[in-house]
């Protein structure tokens, strides 16, 4: 297990900042939707969810039973730790099934730098992701470990059920945990089996069965359906590139530097290359079965999601690559691997490989966790000024941003965008569950006040915008203001509007006071 130490270290440090941003986007959706269960029937479907996901909310309700809130640290880190975990479960796979140190490392690294998986660490809304993932991998030791009957048969055996179990309560991709197996048990007997039906009589054809049944099961459950599937040529040619892409990341992140080529064309010569760089590992027999099971890994958690699901959804989610990731992180380092004839200078030239991939990958992830730290701003700055305000004080937002997103992405196909605010969620949510109080809140758009950057940006929009009724918060209202520069949004506090019929002055902005005013009608407002 001491090979996962570096992965699990390297995620911890990485992903630090995330336990600093608010409760944001699937943040606020799944607190709302657990308003709604109790310890009873978060184990039912839930009609307001599109999936059945039961453990989703379930730590949800346990803290909020233990704090009476939810802490943004406190979840976020769960995320930060469950990905760490991960990482090094990963490595720890790779050790146990080929006791090669330096791919166990470089694996463990590799999911811990993972470049997609930014959104599914950042925000806990997308837990599910992690923990799908970990809860398969630590199947996957449970399996290995009862195949090599390693401790207790039927305590091991048990062991591996629960995991497979809590993983279906977790995400429907674990029905994906018999084949997985099944690559486990061949990389481990070292052999494919045979055409007779006896050697295909292992454990983990019950795995797959017992999935299939799973997944027909789900199809009855009372679910709504959305986002809905795309079939059209345009979108499956679209969703393909972006999961080729992903297998040859770290090629991609090279040739999407070309000046002048289209991010098809970059990401099928990533694509191609690996696959070359496939071919010359395979000249080397032990490698086969290692190779086919991380190749496996990707194509099968890939597909799971690419044909299901819209290609808006899945360009703007990269948060559900983060399960391929996992058999990425087991592949690559097999892949960068030199051929056995390159003895002298190939082991320096795979570390320098695999440095400069770690490097870029943390550089990248970075740059979208200070996006999300910009992209907050507004919620930090409103925490510290409603710090102790009464409740009955309203919040006016003007320019609220939804999402933010670079002028150029590293890789050339997707969105590698940030969001705090999704259509389906509101303003008041965003505040009352930072603040822990449920101030009068107004969101505004002032277009005079945007202006166009290298970088682009949502504005959150809710309801009409109309006019500011003067007593719409009994207690007046405090004005928070964001404006959009160079360097991305900057939020401030432009001061408090006092009630009507206070008392002068009307408004009070810093140490400036408004003593009076008059409204003027202009066609009519």
């Amino acid at each position: 297990m001491i090979v996962g130490l570096p992965g699990a270290v390297a995620a911890l440090i990485l992903y630090w900042p995330a336990l600093q941003l608010p409760l944001l986007y699937d943040d606020l959706l799944h607190i709302r939707i657990t308003a709604e269960l109790n310890l009873l029937t978060v184990w039912l479907p839930t009609e307001s969810f599109g999936f059945y996901r039961p453990l989703t909310f379930f730590p949800l309700l346990i803290i909020d039973k233990l704090f009476g809130h939810y802490p943004a640290a406190l979840l976020h880190g769960l995320n930060v730790v469950q990905h760490a975990l991960n990482a090094a479960l990963v490595a720890w796979l790779s050790w146990r099934l080929w006791r090669r140190a330096g791919w166990a490392i470089a694996s463990g690294l590799l999911l811990a730098l993972f470049p997609f998986a930014y959104q599914a660490v950042a925000v806990y809304g997308h837990n599910v992701h992690p923990s799908v993932t970990g809860l398969l991998l630590l199947g996957l030791h449970g399996y290995l470990s009862a195949i090599r009957r390693t401790g207790s048969a039927a305590g091991t055996w048990l062991t591996t059920g629960l995991f497979f179990l809590l993983a279906l309560l977790s995400h429907e991709s674990a029905i994906l945990f018999g084949p997985l197996a099944a690559l486990v048990d061949w990389n481990e007997t070292g052999r494919l089996p045979g055409r007779s039906w006896r050697a295909w009589r292992r454990p983990w054809l019950l795995f797959t069965l017992l999935g299939g049944v799973y997944l027909v099961g789900y199809q009855f459950l009372s679910l709504t359906r959305a986002p809905q599937a795309e079939f059209e040529a345009g979108a499956l040619s679209l969703k393909g590139l972006y999961v080729l892409q992903t297998a040859a990341y770290p090629v991609a992140w090279l040739v999407g530097r070309v000046p002048g080529l289209s991010g098809a064309s970059a990401a099928l010569i990533s694509f191609y290359v690996t696959v070359a760089l496939t071919a010359l590992a395979l000249r080397e027999a032990r490698r086969r079965l290692g190779l086919l099971l991380g190749w496996t890994w990707w194509a099968l958690a890939a597909a799971l999601v690419a044909v299901p699901l819209s290609a808006g959804y899945l360009l703007h989610g990269p948060r559900l690559l983060y399960l391929s990731g996992a058999g990425l992180a087991l592949l690559w380092p097999q892949l960068l691997t030199p051929p056995p004839g390159w003895r002298r200078a190939g082991p320096y030239l795979a570390v320098v490989a695999v440095v400069g991939l770690l490097l870029a990958n943390w550089i990248f992830v970075r740059d979208r966790l200070e996006a999300y730290q910009r992209l907050t701003a507004p919620v930090d700055l409103v925490e510290r000024i409603m710090a102790d305000r009464p409740a009955d004080e309203g919040i006016v937002l003007v320019n609220l941003p939804s999402w933010l997103a670079p002028a150029e992405t590293v890789y050339p196909v997707g969105v590698e965008f940030v969001s705090m605010l999704g259509g389906y969620l509101f303003a008041e949510e965003l505040i009352g569950f930072n603040l822990g109080d449920d101030h009068p809140v107004r969101v505004l758009s002032v277009p005079d006040r945007l202006q166009s950057w290298d970088y682009s940006y949502g504005i959150h929009e809710q309801g009409p915008g109309g006019p500011l009724d003067a007593d719409w918060a009994s207690a007046g209202s405090h004005v928070f203001l964001t404006d959009y520069g160079p360097n991305g949004p900057v939020s401030t506090y432009r001061g408090r509007l006092l009630p009507a019929g206070s008392a002068s002055p009307v408004a009070a902005f810093g140490p400036y006071a408004l003593l009076r005013a008059r409204a003027t009608r202009c066609e009519g407002q």
